[in-house]
């Protein structure tokens, strides 16, 4: 079985940047005092999923193999090497990122009237993520496939063109422009809510995942930053 310290093994670029610059990067606490729920699969059916996720070649690398090991299981969205990625553009550079299909979602769902109706294509209908569910059928850690933007979301690592561990939020997300008034938080788990969780409790997982593999205890350092300024 994948352990959690082994996430990045397949993703030598992003296993760099997180040891050498996640280590000692700054760290807004205040934004992780931001109150959140953790989303549930019924009211959120994988929103944050809606346009895909942009990939490094690594990412890309190691999806193409995944959805060619497993046929049989990737039929169920038709999904093959050949069509399970596109290009894009991202902040005004090209990229490469999972293909999005159009996908219409139940009326109850907190759907954002600015995302897209569509889906990432490794999306299930009901809103789980295919390659999780592979990745926890055949044994390995629940993340052990999926794209880090992913699994990190909603917590952001740049801001202002530096490295920095955040939550963004209303007001301040920067893929917010007059024509998209922002994405992470508009998604259920990362929607500012008067009854929620202090974000740093909600996201902990993220958080000692991402403090595991960068040789720093930040769900414990936030914890403490909060405790300290109250």
């Amino acid at each position: 079985m994948l352990r959690r310290d082994q996430l990045l093994d397949a993703f030598p670029d992003w296993k760099q940047f997180i040891k050498r610059r996640i280590r000692r990067a700054p760290v807004d606490y205040a934004s992780f005092g931001t109150l959140i729920q953790q989303c549930t699969m019924e009211g959120c059916r994988g929103t944050c999923c809606y346009d895909g996720v942009c990939l490094d070649e690594d990412e890309e690398r190691l999806l193409t193999h995944v959805v060619g090991a497993h046929p049989v299981f990737f039929k169920q969205l038709k999904l093959t090497p050949e069509n399970a990625f596109e290009d894009a553009e991202f902040l005004g550079s090209p990229t490469r990122k999972t293909a999005a299909r159009k996908e219409t979602y139940p009326r109850h769902v907190e759907f954002p009237k600015h995302f897209e109706r569509t889906s990432c294509v490794f999306r299930f209908p009901d809103g789980r993520c295919s390659l999780q569910t592979l990745a926890m059928e055949h044994g390995d850690h629940p993340w052990a496939y999926k794209p880090i933007s992913c699994w990190l979301h909603p917590i952001s690592l740049e801001r202002d063109n530096r490295t920095v561990i955040w939550l963004p939020t209303m007001g301040n997300d920067p893929l917010a422009d007059e024509d998209f008034p922002g994405y992470a938080p508009y998604t259920p788990c990362g929607k500012e809510r008067c009854d929620g969780k202090p974000a740093y409790e909600v996201l902990r997982e993220e958080l000692e995942t991402l403090g595991e593999l960068a040789g720093r205890e930040l769900y414990k350092e936030i914890k403490q930053w909060h405790r300290d300024n109250r």
